[in-house]
């Protein structure tokens, strides 16, 4: 063993071992840049070759062998030559490849090469292909991805390298001028409509495009790779709140390609997608290599995150790498922590330094990247520096006259302000002892010196970006803003999922409102900072007072804001948002002395235009406000439904695409009793997801179905598939009940009752299990067949609910009539503090007990509208204020029902 050790720790013997192996590593290398040159090329393979070349001359020049470094340096630069712009080499420029590789040794080389291991690229290549070590060396490029590069009407562009290779007999050629990047924008910085245009140009007109030499930077656009969950939506939805601009990619490829040619300010990568978390990763880290701002990286997990998962996603450059939360919230914590350390002041950094000339060389290095560096010579300066400072970190000289080090941080950590502040110790001292002494006493971190520029950089860095974050974390914003009315952006996009998870989305009033101050660049110009801070706070406090008591209003970005309304219709909706614009253009904003007179603009999106998908809900708002911009516009736009996109035909398609898929998705929401009882009962509810990423809710999908005699289908369909949920849950050892609404063409259907026996038959499930849900208004059109059907249904033992009741004639009629366990009220009953409503409500519920019914109330949102349910004597509540609507059946009844 220790003669193991002494050979591996001998400084010429390693040297020696080393000097033996660079015959062979430059040959495995010459081996892969032939076969790069033979088969079709590839960026990624070439960008891997050219980085290996650099790193094996490096280690050639430390160990002087400096005629091979050489020859390793022209074929690196030959390589980036072709890398950055990125071009497709002729036959004459892979030759010249093939001549530099052969060029790496002379006569008394050639042995050793022989010798090297022919099967390295081999195994490169199967080490690739399995892409199971956690780090795979290329990143595989979407399909076609050079023809994008390139217009297809002409030849590949002609590459000549210049080398040191043996000459041929013919004349070189010049090299091409490279393809030149588009220019850069006029403005310094994108505006929303510039990115959203640099973006469709990337996705999709690449192909007609030629590379950009350098990553453009778009300083708020977002990338998110979700998927079609309520979580993805919410993370789009705080995204936009915040002020980013997102880009909806179409898959991993679209992706790639917005990688490749932009540097988001922020790509977050949904858990479905995690087994690219590498391949992406190295666009992101190209792309921040390239780029001037900094690319933030958040990667999230469905699984628990082992040590193995959470150094593949360091690896690849995450930033954070998390479990996915349940709410989007957590993200967009992450997300502003990362900014807070990078928007921040720059980074303000004390040095106490008795050596002049050292302190002169560290404070020199932390200007030129960015931060404020000041010198402090002597010890008994310092405490009264901090309070003028105010450092970020310390950095503190080990020995020093009158006071040392230790005894000068003592001191400091007596101090409440700064007992965690960084202090990072510099010395030559190699006494371990002292060190540990310096770190006990409060230092965080011991550095040697001489210690190189880029170290200190990167330990500096580090350490005050964590410290900001943790900082960032103890003084957590309230959720509810200074401003009173004010919401938080997180606030307002869990009420709009809640209410856009309902079933009567497509069909109540309210909308959303995105509103936006005109002109606000030009006031940035005209306005200080603080002026303009001052001018956006009081208008958000006009706003707010101004607005109805059910309204949310949120900020959106640096100028805009966010209304959400439950309960206006359209025009009225317009309406208050006019009032507020001639409230506002009548008001004068800033400062007494130099009053200031805005304007704002609007875009209105209804619940009845992108009901059941926050994406779309917010996509339509910005359309509208982006036509509100336009010249000739008075200001306010309402969006209307594209007919396209989102109209009777587009959603035909997808119902005929989803049946034959059978792609639906069912939600289900729990209904829990208000009188103890703790059996597990859920509402099924219906969602339809498009490839666009829309998600249309029942209320959108129903009438469409209706309109072109698919509804039967549909409605079988969904009893289908809760039937085998059931069956399901009984093979767990868990009974519970589903409601499943179904429409009068499905009752009126001459074979309802035969094919429900056979669903029910070929699973083996009891009947009651499922309830069938009949809508009043149905009922009352088609009372005979309706009775025919439920008496066909109670033989079965099916369940059965009469849905949307209401007091009077008509609904003691259909109780009468009905063979009904279950009446399900109007949400009318739930929405209105009214007492006449209110006796209405006890009244109905006597009648349904009476008739021994039981009595459920649905879209109950709010605590205290479930307290007077109950003292109502409602038996069972079902809404977002028990649980949002999900696709999994997990939920605590016991719990719940107390």
């Amino acid at each position: 063993m220790n003669a193991l050790s002494s050979r591996h720790h001998d400084p010429d013997q390693r040297r020696e071992s080393l000097v033996q192996q660079i015959p062979k590593r430059a040959g495995a290398l010459r081996r892969r840049g032939e076969q790069l040159c033979q088969n079709d090329w590839d960026i990624n393979a070439a960008l891997v070759l050219a980085e290996d070349a650099e790193a094996l001359a490096s280690t050639c020049r430390v160990l002087q062998s400096t005629h091979v470094a050489a020859r390793l340096e022209n074929v690196a630069e030959c390589l980036w030559d072709l890398l950055d712009p990125p071009v497709i080499p002729d036959e004459d420029a892979r030759r010249d490849i093939r001549d530099l590789l052969l060029a790496l040794f002379e006569d008394g080389d050639a042995a050793a090469v022989a010798h090297a291991d022919t099967g390295s690229w081999a195994s490169l290549q199967a080490q690739v292909a399995e892409a199971d070590n956690g780090y795979p060396l290329l990143t595989r490029p979407p399909a076609e991805y050079w023809k994008k590069f390139a217009d297809p009407g002409q030849p590949v562009a002609q590459v000549r390298l210049e080398s040191t290779a043996p000459a041929r007999q013919e004349a070189p050629t010049p090299p091409p001028a490279p393809i030149e990047a588009p220019p850069p924008p006029s403005t310094p910085e994108p505006s929303v409509e510039t990115a959203s245009r640099a973006l469709h140009s990337v996705t999709e007109d690449a192909a007609a495009e030629a590379p950009a030499a350098e990553v453009a930077d778009v300083h708020n656009l977002a990338c998110h790779l979700g998927d079609h969950t309520a979580l993805s939506s919410d993370i789009d939805l705080q995204l936009r709140a915040e002020g980013y601009v997102l880009d909806r990619v179409r898959g991993v490829d679209g992706l790639k390609v917005t990688l490749s040619r932009l540097a988001p300010a922020l790509i977050v990568l949904g858990s479905a997608h995690s087994a690219v978390i590498e391949e992406i990763g190295a666009l992101v880290q190209s792309a921040r290599a390239r780029s001037k701002q900094r690319v933030i990286f958040i990667a999230l997990s469905a699984q628990p995150i082992d040590l193995a998962a959470r150094l593949r996603a360091m690896r690849s450059g995450c930033d954070v790498f998390m479990v996915e939360p349940e709410r989007a919230d957590e993200v967009l914590a992450r997300v502003r922590e990362l900014k807070v350390a990078e928007d921040a002041d720059p980074y303000r950094i004390m040095i106490v330094e008795d050596d002049r000339s050292q302190a002169l060389f560290a404070e020199s290095i932390l200007r030129k990247n960015g931060m404020q560096a000041i010198a402090v010579g002597e010890a008994s300066l310092v405490l009264d520096k901090l309070d003028e400072f105010h450092p970020d970190l310390i950095l503190m000289d080990l020995n020093m006259p009158v006071c040392d080090g230790m005894e000068l941080t003592a001191l400091i950590r007596e101090r409440e302000a700064y007992i965690s502040t960084p202090i990072v110790f510099l010395s030559g001292e190699g006494d371990t002892e002292k060190h540990f002494a310096a770190l006990s006493i409060g230092g965080d971190d011991f550095l040697t010196k001489p210690i190189a520029p880029r170290h200190l950089i990167a330990a500096v860095k580090s350490r005050v970006k964590r410290a900001r974050m943790v900082d960032s974390r103890r003084r957590q914003k309230p959720a509810r803003e200074a401003v009173k009315g004010l919401h938080d952006s997180a606030q307002l996009s869990r009420r709009l999922a809640e209410m856009l998870a309902m079933e009567d989305a497509a069909t109540r009033a309210g909308g959303l409102v995105h509103l936006e101050l005109a002109d606000a660049r030009e006031l940035s110009r005209q306005l200080s900072g603080r002026a303009m801070q001052g001018l956006l706070e009081s208008l958000t406090r006009h706003l707010a007072s101004r607005i109805g008591a059910n309204d949310m209003l949120a900020r959106c970005g640096e100028h805009g804001f966010l209304l959400l309304n439950p309960d206006r219709a359209t025009p009225a909706l317009e309406t208050l948002v006019n009032d507020l614009r001639e409230s506002i253009a009548a008001e004068s904003f800033g400062d007494a002395a130099a009053p200031v007179h805005v304007d704002v603009l609007a875009g209105i999106c209804p619940f009845n235009i992108a009901a059941g998908d926050a994406k779309a809900m917010i996509d339509s708002a910005e359309e509208a406000l982006l036509a509100a911009r336009a010249p000739g516009s008075r200001g306010v736009v309402v969006s209307t439904r594209d007919e396209g996109t989102g109209g009777s035909a587009h959603i035909a398609d997808v119902i005929r695409h989803a049946l034959n898929q059978s792609s639906f998705r069912v939600l289900f929401q729990p209904i829990i009793s208000l009188q103890g009882d703790t059996e597990e009962q859920f509402q099924a509810l219906l969602r339809l997801p498009a490839e666009d990423e829309r998600i249309y809710a029942a209320s959108e999908v129903i009438p469409v179905a209706e309109e072109v005699g698919l509804i039967a289908e549909v409605d079988r369909w969904m009893i289908q598939s809760c039937l085998n949920t059931i069956a399901e849950h009984l093979r767990e050892g868990r009974n519970l009940r589903l409601f499943v609404s179904q429409s009068s063409s499905s009752v009126c259907a001459h074979d309802a009752i035969e094919w429900m026996r056979g669903a029910l038959d070929s699973l083996r499930i009891p009947a009651n299990q499922i309830s069938i849900e009949l809508r009043m208004s149905d009922a009352s059109a088609a009372l005979s067949p309706f009775v025919g059907y439920c008496l066909g249904m109670k033989q079965l033992g099916v369940s059965l609910t009469l849905s949307g009741f209401e007091a009077g004639e008509q609904g003691s009629e259909l109780l009468r009539h009905l063979p009904v366990d279950y009446v399900k009220l109007s949400s009318r009953y739930t929405r209105t503090n009214d007492d006449a409503i209110r006796m209405e409500l006890r009244r109905l519920v006597e009648l349904a007990h009476a008739n021994e019914r039981l009595v459920i109330a649905p879209r109950v949102e709010e605590a205290r509208v479930a307290a007077a349910l109950w003292s109502s004597g409602i038996d069972l509540i079902q809404g977002n204020f028990v649980r949002e609507a999900a696709r999994d059946t997990t939920f605590d009844f016991q719990m719940g029902s107390a």
